[in-house]
């Protein structure tokens, strides 16, 4: 149970597969990473590590630029995901410098696309290649990433095959899950590509000593809402505002011009996670929750110094030196970085309280169509975000099962003339993956049945779940802060039916009825705290900021362990911009 704290042994294994595979490539190495890798490569391996095994430097492989290669290296290495871009990328430095021995580490997988795409250029002889499997990467101690790139629209699925090797892999280390809940069509897809690995590779043995007792497969369409409202917890809003990825982030010049001391900001990429004390206590509460803390936290610590201050003794001053100083300067610092944070997210979502209200008139279902279009109207001709726009009219969309067609047509019109004809492909990948529809048409419904995005009724579960807490009630109502008590994810309320009720609720079947349930051991005990073992909820289409602060919430609340793995963190504006980047 310990091991399983920090995944530590599945962890260990990526850390041991990558010095294999350095290791089979002789004498000292050029290595370049492509850049969406750097980080979970960070996670995985130091520097230092990488010197050890004969790589003295990395860069980054990008798709503009060019890489400065030392003539002193005999072996050129590139690490990289199996993509067209990269093989591409990759035959252009190969054809300009042919008499080098080049090694290609693909990460997860080989695809026989990329040797045709290399044969194509006349390159794929002079290649050595290598696989590389990362498994998950760490972001906290509860939660785990493939961190794999956001889904287009022609590759939705594209996550399950890692995400099934990621977890046979922690099975066969930590024991069979001897429970499995599955929700979605996607969830389908991972429970057929699991038994696929268990027939090729073998089924997991059963442990009595196993940590994990339960496991939730949840498909992201089950719960578009959540990817499209604005999250307003601390950590959700750093997600919305900043490049904020792999537990680091990049503030930038408006925070950094804020600060003091500009020290406090060292490095472009400042890592966040729960070693910073006070990121560890705001993180996931509620943005008018981290004012008030920030300041009393400011408050304690002018006390610290004034008691120090205040110190007339030489053996108190060098106590407090040697044992508080340090620690205080360093909280000083925290505490100076996160309040230029807030000021600058304020400052950039100025004047949203009428979004946020819309949104949430939007989800609950109490709006007038035609309000909701002078908003969308008001908000293009003041020539706000597009993909913020969009995020509000995908949904509207998605809760209310299209657009009604004059709505649609006249926002079409009105879009295409503000932000340029180039968003027709846009709107029209947005339409296809049922994001973006017009209610009621033909052509919507077929796109629907084949898409899948956001096909259950909305409304309907919205009401059988009771997503949306009633006025003036306390029951169950924790979770849906992470919304202002708007609305409450999804994955929450399946999670406190199973743990209150167990597989044969209700309120699950009736939600459900028209997707895809299964359960591995129907007959099996629901969740229970008391066995102090862990619920992992899996995420093969990406989480948000937002599910995970309410999942460590009902954890909190309800003395439950609970693990997450996914795909990858989703962010609002790169969720949309996945489905239209083909």
């Amino acid at each position: 149970m310990d091991d399983m704290g920090d995944f530590s042994l599945i962890v260990q294994l990526s850390h041991r597969e990558l010095i294999h595979v350095l290791e089979s490539i002789p004498g000292q190495k050029d290595l370049v990473v492509e850049s969406t890798l750097m980080r979970p490569l960070d996670k995985i391996a130091s520097m230092s590590l990488l010197i050890e095994h004969g790589v003295p430097r990395v860069q980054q492989l990008k798709a503009e630029g060019t890489i400065s290669w030392d003539p002193n290296l005999p072996e050129r290495v590139f690490l990289c995901r199996p993509t067209l871009a990269n093989m591409r990328k990759i035959s252009e430095y190969i054809r300009a410098d042919p008499t080098r021995t080049y090694h290609m580490v693909l990460v997860d997988r080989k695809r026989s696309v990329c040797e045709i795409e290399l044969e194509k250029y006349g390159v794929y002889g002079q290649v050595y290649f290598h696989e590389l499997n990362l498994y998950v990467v760490p972001l906290e101690s509860d939660v785990f990433s493939l961190e794999l790139p956001e889904p287009s629209l022609k590759s939705t699925n594209s996550a399950l095959p890692s995400m099934a090797r990621a977890l046979w892999q922690l099975q066969c280390l930590y024991g069979l899950i001897p429970v499995s809940y599955n929700f979605g069509k996607q969830a389908k897809c991972l429970e057929h590509c699991l038994k696929q690995i268990f027939f090729e590779q073998g089924e997991p043995t059963a442990s009595a000593d196993r940590p994990i007792s339960h496991m939730i497969v949840f498909d992201r369409s089950l719960d578009i809402a959540s990817v499209l409202l604005t999250g307003l917890t601390y950590e959700s809003m750093l997600n919305d505002c900043f490049q904020y990825s792999c537990g680091k982030i990049i503030f930038g010049e408006a925070v950094e011009n804020k600060l003091k001391n500009k020290n406090n900001l060292k490095s472009k990429a400042y890592s966040l996670n729960n070693s910073d004390a006070i990121f560890s206590a705001i993180r996931n509460k509620h943005m008018t929750s981290v004012f008030p803390f920030l300041s009393t936290k400011a408050k304690t610590l002018q006390c610290s110094y004034d008691k120090a201050s205040a110190m007339s003794k030489v053996d108190e001053v060098k106590s407090f030196v040697v044992n508080e100083l340090k620690s205080l300067r360093e909280q000083h610092k925290l505490l100076e970085v996160h309040i230029c944070a807030c000021e600058t997210m304020l400052e950039i979502n100025k004047g949203c309280t009428e979004r946020l209200a819309m949104e949430h008139s939007i989800v609950k279902g109490q709006f007038e169509a035609t309000e909701v279009m002078n908003y969308i109207e008001n908000l293009i001709c003041r020539q706000y975000n597009p993909w913020q726009v969009l995020q509000l009219m995908c949904l509207w969309s998605v809760t209310s099962n299209g657009i009604p067609v004059r709505h649609f047509s006249s926002f079409r019109t009105l879009f295409l003339h503000a932000y340029g004809y180039e968003h027709l492909t846009t709107l029209f990948y947005l339409n296809s993956a049922g994001l973006l529809t017009e209610a009621a048409s033909a052509n919507t419904m077929a796109i629907t049945q084949r898409a899948k995005v956001a096909q259950s009724d909305f409304g309907h579960v919205l009401k059988t779940l009771e997503l949306v807490p009633k006025p003036g009630s306390k029951q169950k109502i924790e979770a849906s802060y992470v919304f202002s008590e708007a609305y409450t994810p999804v994955v929450l309320k399946i999670l406190e039916l199973l743990v209150d009720e167990g597989w044969d609720s209700q309120t699950l079947k009736k939600a459900f009825k028209d997707v895809y349930t299964n359960c591995s051991s129907p007959t099996t005990p629901k969740p229970d705290n008391r066995i102090m073992r862990a619920i992992l909820v899996c995420f093969p289409g990406g989480v948000t900021y937002s599910e995970i602060a309410a999942l460590r919430r009902f954890a909190q609340d309800k003395n439950f362990r609970i693990i997450i793995i996914t795909s990858h963190i989703i962010s609002r504006e790169r969720f949309l911009k996945g489905f239209t980047d083909q």
